[in-house]
């Protein structure tokens, strides 16, 4: 089955034991106007539930016309694209400690992040929406949350909600394993108390 947001939603109706399935999201049937409505949602929180490697980038921060408060340096544009900050990159190396930032609301209603560190690289979740780029494990897990979305409207009965609601659960707790196999982790770095031997 070719890859596409279409795909995922028929993924997600035969989970719940529908025997429908779609052409397009914008045709006119129940089925796919309940998985028009929730998908964007369910991919929102499928790509909230895990740092996923095929959705994690970093950028340059932008600063903020809004001055920083006095107990932070620099405040910079929260990205427009990201769906959840993960972490500011320490320009002194990837084995020091971790830089402290915040996210707040600006004055002019935007959100912005606070933080110490000049010209700052956010490495953060984006909304990726270019199914081409999801690995089995995400379409599985966004198939059955967008399913537990749905559910009760397509067949009226909560058990079926809840058990896709688990299984969405469960796979957010396993994917770090899944995740392991691509990558390579250095040595675990000793505590800052030994460090200080040196």
């Amino acid at each position: 089955m070719a890859i596409s947001t279409v795909a995922i939603a028929n993924l997600a109706l035969s989970k719940i034991g529908t025997d429908s399935t779609i052409e397009s999201l914008t045709e006119n049937s129940a089925e796919a106007n309940l998985c028009d409505l929730w998908m964007d949602r369910a991919r929102i929180q499928t790509l909230e539930a895990f740092n996923w490697d095929f959705a994690r980038i970093r950028g340059t921060l932008a600063t903020h016309n809004d001055d920083p408060p006095v107990t932070w340096t620099y405040r910079y544009i929260y990205p427009a694209d990201c769906i959840k900050a993960l972490f500011i990159e320490n320009s002194a190396g990837k084995t020091e400690d971790p830089i402290e930032y915040i996210v707040e609301q600006s004055t002019d209603g935007t959100k912005s992040i606070l933080c110490d560190e000049v010209d700052a690289i956010l490495i953060y979740t984006k909304d990726e929406t270019r199914p081409t780029f999801y690995p089995e494990w995400f379409i599985e897990m966004l198939a059955s949350v967008l399913g537990s979305k749905i559910a009760f409207a397509l067949t009226g009965k909560l058990r079926m909600a809840s058990l896709l609601r688990d299984e969405a659960r469960q796979m957010a707790i396993l994917a770090p394993a899944m995740a392991a196999n691509e990558k390579q982790e250095g040595k675990p770095r000793d505590a800052s108390h030994i460090r200080g031997r040196d």
